[in-house]
């Protein structure tokens, strides 16, 4: 698969994906705007910058409260840190694509190979964590534990999905890397521990044959992002993009105290308000 091929379906691909990906963010944008706004939930967040900024890393980055249930949190903390750090290589990926350089690097740390070993690292925890996710859910399935199941009338088949579709992600990451550093295409030396060792053992594959296998690797790796992304904006997986924000921007009281006022059209709510009230009223 020449690069040029590579590319050809590339751009088809993101014709598909992208304009249905962002019909739904316009839906999203669209349903969150129409309610009403309510500037002082911003208050804090503008008056005491510091003090979100430490909320943010301790609930975000640091996963505060998943934590708290130790094996799950340690799985969903190895998956979150994958997205993160994994987006270099979509860096990468979509650089080798567009280029249509099998060699293209990242400016400045395209040889860097503690960042080679990060990803590497990522990738491997990030499928420990879904051994963990797999096997926590069958171990509390439904079908075995009835009510008393922590999934009793949840979404299984949703969940799965997703974690399918992450592991689809980290398999085709270490084919693409793989074959790249066995054609003498990765930047990465020592610390891509598992790309390399990956290379060392398609050695014995004809050099066109492991171009095909790169082209396709890097294809299919490519492709599972956008339909995964386009599953993420249509599911409660949409978190990942906007927890963080909602973290950062929450209510932070001192106290629980009395509940904020309920407004209608910028007026606090009163009893007298219930009459005047109809079936489309939007409150909040």
């Amino acid at each position: 698969m020449t690069p040029t091929h590579t590319l050809i379906a590339g751009l088809i691909m993101l014709a598909l994906i992208v304009p249905l990906a962002l019909k739904r963010v316009a839906f999203l944008v669209k349903w969150i705007t129409d309610g009403q706004s309510y500037p002082s939930r911003f208050d804090n967040t503008v008056e005491h910058p510091i003090a979100a900024g430490n909320k943010h890393n301790a609930e975000v980055l640091g996963q505060q409260k998943l934590l708290r249930w130790t094996l799950p949190g340690i799985a969903h903390a190895f998956v979150m840190y994958a997205f993160f750090i994994l987006l270099t290589v979509y860096i990468e990926a979509f650089g080798i694509l567009f280029s249509r350089n099998p060699k293209w690097e990242i400016p400045f740390i395209g040889h860097w190979d503690f960042l080679g070993f990060a990803q590497d690292l990522i990738g491997v925890l990030c499928l420990v964590g879904l051994v963990i996710f797999s096997w926590i859910r069958i171990k509390n399935a439904p079908e075995k534990l009835g009510r008393k199941s922590r999934f009793d009338g949840s979404h299984l088949g949703g969940a799965w999905l997703t974690l399918f579709m992450i592991f689809n992600i980290i398999w085709t990451l270490f084919l693409f890397r793989g074959a790249a550093a066995a054609a003498g295409n990765f930047p990465y030396g020592w610390g891509a521990f598992v790309s390399t060792g990956l290379g060392k053992l398609m050695h014995g594959i004809p050099h066109h044959a492991l171009a095909w296998v790169e082209g396709l690797g890097l294809l299919l790796h490519i492709g599972v992002m956008l339909v995964f992304s386009l599953l993420v904006l249509h599911s409660k997986h949409l978190h990942i993009f906007l927890a963080p924000v909602n973290v950062s921007f929450g209510r932070r009281p001192i106290g629980l105290g009395a509940a904020k006022p309920l407004l209608i059209k910028g007026e606090s709510f009163n009893l007298e308000m219930v009459e005047d009230l109809d079936e489309d009223a939007m409150l909040g």
